[in-house]
């Protein structure tokens, strides 16, 4: 395992009730063409969504941020978007430090 890797512990998650049952018996009877995702982002391939429509913008940031973005490794363009998009959905103040 890379230093990149973590490892999760199983959680004992009580049993399902009758009804979540059900639900997902349900679900499974759902043929893949009859699921709408016209709303969806992509999938990039690695979990997380790529929204299709996107416009290239070249800005500066500081460099204690780009370290911080790049701590996780690659696609850290990915993670500056998601961050902003976060804030964005979060209520998050645009405003001057």
């Amino acid at each position: 395992m890379n230093a990149m890797q973590k490892t999760y512990k199983a959680i004992d998650f009580p049993p399902l009730t009758e009804r979540q049952e059900t639900l997902i018996e349900s679900l499974k009877a759902v043929r893949p063409e009859e699921i709408d995702t016209s709303d969806m982002p992509e999938c990039t391939g690695n979990g997380a969504p790529r929204y299709v429509r996107q416009t290239d913008v070249h800005a500066k940031i500081d460099d204690d941020t780009l370290a911080w973005l790049k701590e996780a490794g690659k696609d850290y363009l990915c993670r500056l978007n998601s961050v902003l998009r976060w804030a964005r959905l979060n209520g998050c103040p645009v405003t001057l430090l």
